[in-house]
């Protein structure tokens, strides 16, 4: 049976793991997506807040997220999905679940406006960003959806953030230079089509809260993941 979209979603907060993928460490995500994150190390290519998210030092690592949101209307969505994935290794959870949502919504609106006719093939730009999207969103999901989908209460108001402010289209030419997009007089459309689904997203989470935690308990993502902690970002550094 084929998943829609939303369904799919919900199904990766409950089980879904990608080929080949497993998760040995609930508290640590484990992945490689190039050129831009390795877990190993970690080894961190996305810009120019690369090292700090890369810092041993925890003051350093939070001083940089503090800086990713005062230019947050202009970080691509590599660079937060990698925030993402470092916030929830280094123990912020609650607020590594903002981050990749926010990073999902931007990567498939690049998804959903490139110009897949004039994105190239690989090592063109378009064509390694829209295959990345794609990657993060599946090997990073199962983990923090594995964690969010254990508290709906927190993650809905969380998501309804995210679409609200995923109402408004930033310039994403500016965002992804070297990327051809579809005519700005079909953004708006193609955005609104996307911030739909997470309407239906909400209605799911809110209509079926005892069905998804039933399927984590059978599934084994409720024993795997209901224990991980997670502590606040320092005042002055988070969202």
């Amino acid at each position: 049976m084929k998943l829609n979209p939303i369904a799919l979603l919900v199904f990766i907060g409950c089980a879904g793991l990608a080929a080949g993928q497993t998760i040995t460490d609930p508290a640590h995500i484990e992945v490689y997506v190039t050129p831009y994150y390795n877990s190993k190390g970690p080894a961190i290519d996305v810009g120019p807040f690369s090292s700090g998210l890369a810092a041993k030092s925890e003051p350093e690592f939070v001083a940089t997220i503090s800086k990713m949101k005062k230019s947050w209307a202009t970080l691509n969505f590599a660079e937060v999905y990698v925030a993402a994935i470092r916030l929830y290794d280094l123990g912020f959870r609650k607020e590594s679940i903002y981050w990749f949502y926010s990073a999902q919504y931007r990567g498939r609106l690049l998804g959903t406006l490139i110009d897949q006719e004039k994105m190239g093939s690989m090592g063109d730009p378009g064509f390694e960003l829209f295959q990345a999207q794609n990657a993060f969103q599946q090997l990073v999901g199962p983990y923090i959806n594995g964690y969010a989908f254990g508290d709906i209460d927190q993650l809905i108001p969380i998501i309804e953030r995210v679409q609200k402010e995923g109402k408004v289209v930033p310039d994403l030419t500016k965002i992804y230079p070297r990327v051809t997009f579809k005519p700005k007089s079909e953004w708006d459309a193609g955005n609104k089509g996307l911030n739909d689904g997470l309407t239906k997203l909400l209605m799911t989470l809110k209509a079926q809260k005892a069905s998804i935690k039933q399927q984590r308990i059978e599934h084994g993502m409720e024993a795997k993941f209901s224990k991980l902690p997670s502590k606040e970002l320092p005042k002055g550094s988070g969202t």
